[in-house]
């Protein structure tokens, strides 16, 4: 997936590479707890409509985000 850091977020009011190094950091925190909450929503619902477990659904996420933990640390 390729990366845009230009792209306006936060609703369009500032493009992500305009903002300071704080208020990056402090994106960043947002967009990780956003997403714990996407995945756990995931698993939820996909427990529901399909035959399958939440407890089997978390781990597949939890091995993409260390598919991208594993990525960053090789630009370390």
């Amino acid at each position: 997936m390729e990366s845009k850091p230009n792209t306006p977020h936060q609703g369009g009011t500032k493009a992500f590479k305009s903002s300071s190094y704080k208020e990056q950091a402090l994106s960043i925190n947002g967009s990780i707890a956003n997403l714990e909450k996407a995945i756990r929503y995931h698993a939820r619902f996909g427990a529901t409509r399909t035959s399958r477990e939440e407890r089997k659904i978390l781990p597949k996420c939890v091995g993409q985000l260390e598919g991208l933990v594993k990525r960053l640390r090789l630009d370390l």
